[in-house]
């Protein structure tokens, strides 16, 4: 008797399962269309509120069809957290205050008559078209308040499968708390720096004193450091300040122990196996140009932008959907189409919040119009009345990034501290040089 009773309620779970992945795999642009253009008359939960999968139609109108589902188990938590206010940083707004309306958009949709600040308000982007409006947001985006740049010395990168759990291992460490297999883990250092556009140094031209703050509007540095196979392997990657410049991108790798150049195409390409793509990092880290804008509207949704906890927490059948605190943001919604005609994405819609303008989430559709990825990013705020540059971000902590079609997903989550540093010109030449790649080689 019992072990039928075990077997009958495996075969629930499983058919619990099977019916969410088919759900989840049927969503198209079209439902996704659908639900923007919903008219939502019911209220929005209460701050203090926990969700779970019996109560989960509450939140259906402020979070995406698809991704809503991930969180249709017994066990899943969202806790409302009443919604804040992020005032711009003191020399931001001086900034976007002092050069309000000089931003412009060439006949490309390049970025002129832009110094520093937010380039574009509001109000011109209500009042231009679709096209534009959604241009605007993207550059809103690119030159949004983030100081020097941020700094994560742990983090890691989990591929978990579908298969049977194993999650046990370490799973207090890195935060995986649900179902699924892990199939690996990698772990990397990750700092960015900008090196123009910078609001807090007018005495600078606006600009960082390195000789190539001139041409370069910011640069990366990864280095993966675990597992042994991938260990070593150190990319720098340059961004120019010119729109129509490609990203110089090196990388270090330790077998063939020289510097090889990334190809343009290859940012399409899954980046270690994962479910990103260099361009799908914090749900866009692309070149403007080398897509298509189109401004499709406002809508509030739910998002993780005050992560309550120093790590990130992951449940559910997959380990995939956040536990944590949701703030409803208001957010712009522009779709993107890559300009080259072989890119594996059909399109990308995104929620960028109006206050900050990070992007909340991203999600992909495939040359079927179906929805392919969903790209969840995860914030920690800054505490109230912050008067301090380098604590005054919303700190980036992780993005879960799932594939629907085949019901993976890469989690990519910051296990030490994220730090937006004071960077000295000599720290900028030393760390993120390119010929920095093979020192200690």
């Amino acid at each position: 008797m019992f072990s039928r009773i075990i077997a009958k309620s495996v075969f629930s779970i499983s058919l619990l399962i099977l019916a969410w992945h088919s759900n989840a795999q049927s969503v198209s642009r079209g439902d996704i269309v659908d639900w923007l253009n919903q008219t939502v008359t019911m209220d929005a939960p209460a701050s203090g509120m926990v969700i779970s999968g019996h109560n989960l139609d509450l939140i259906r109108p402020f979070m995406p069809p698809g991704y809503v589902d991930e969180f249709a188990y017994k066990d899943s938590s969202i806790t409302i957290q009443a919604t804040k206010n992020y005032p711009l940083f003191l020399s931001y707004q001086v900034a976007t205050d002092k050069y309000a309306g000089q931003a412009t958009l060439g006949p490309g949709g390049e970025l002129e008559n832009y110094l520093v600040g937010r380039p574009f308000s509001n109000e011109q982007i209500a009042a231009a078209s679709s096209r534009n409006a959604g241009l605007m947001v993207a550059w809103n985006n690119i030159h949004r308040w983030q100081y020097t740049g941020y700094k994560v010395d742990e983090l890691t990168m989990t591929y978990i499968d579908q298969g049977g759990s194993d999650n046990t291992r370490n799973a207090q460490k890195y935060g995986v708390e649900g179902e699924g297999r892990i199939e690996r883990r990698v772990t990397q250092k990750y700092h960015r720096v900008y090196l123009s556009n910078l609001a807090w140094l007018p005495s600078s031209s606006y600009r960082m004193k390195v000789p190539s703050a001139e041409e370069k509007f910011f640069k990366d540095y990864i280095e993966f450091v675990d597992p042994f196979d991938v260990a070593g392997m150190k990319f720098v990657v340059e961004r120019a300040q010119d729109a129509h410049a490609d990203d110089q991108v090196n990388v270090y790798s330790p077998t063939e122990r020289r510097v090889r150049r990334y190809s343009a195409k290859e940012r399409s390409d899954s980046f270690m196996g994962s479910e990103v793509t260099l361009d799908d990092f914090e749900g866009f880290a692309g070149r403007v140009l080398d897509y298509k804008w189109e401004y499709l509207g406002r809508k509030k949704v739910l998002d993780v932008i005050d992560s309550d906890g120093a790590l990130l927490r992951f449940g559910g059948p997959f380990s995939r959907a956040v536990i944590d605190r949701w703030q409803l943001r208001d957010c712009h919604v522009v779709e993107l189409k890559s300009t080259w005609d072989g890119h594996p994405y059909k399109s990308k819609i995104m929620f960028i919040d109006n206050q900050t303008f990070d992007i909340v989430n991203a999600l992909v559709f495939n040359h079927e119009d179906q929805l392919w990825k969903i790209f969840d990013a995860m914030y920690k705020s800054p505490k109230v009345g912050e008067t301090r540059a380098e604590n005054s971000v919303v700190s980036w902590r992780g993005q879960s990034n799932i594939n629907l079609l085949s019901n993976r997903a890469t989690l990519v989550h910051a296990v030490s501290e994220t730090v937006h540093p004071v960077m000295k010109p000599s720290k900028i030449k030393r760390l993120f040089s390119v010929s920095a790649l093979t020192s200690g080689q």
